[in-house]
């Protein structure tokens, strides 16, 4: 089942700043730290539709962030 997901980031760490020193953070909410500029610049932009065709309507579970998916895959290959 394909479910279109929201283009916002993942709201999972939401209270994670209250867990880390100021450095930590001020590193974590940096917008120019390269994970908050790859997300801005990459997977945002990422369009899900042309996946859509690959889920099945009526059957399975819906499908993972198809943005999260690619971004990692990206992540992999530029990595080697």
């Amino acid at each position: 089942m394909f479910k279109r997901s929201e283009n916002k980031q993942i709201d999972l760490f939401k209270n994670i700043g209250s867990h880390l020193c100021s450095r930590k953070n001020k590193v974590l909410s940096d917008p120019c730290g390269w994970h908050n500029v790859f997300w801005n610049q990459v997977t945002s932009r990422i369009d899900e539709e042309p996946y859509s065709i690959l889920y099945d309507e009526k059957m399975g579970r819906p499908n993972a962030s198809i943005r999260v998916l690619i971004g990692m895959m990206i992540l992999k290959e530029g990595n080697g």
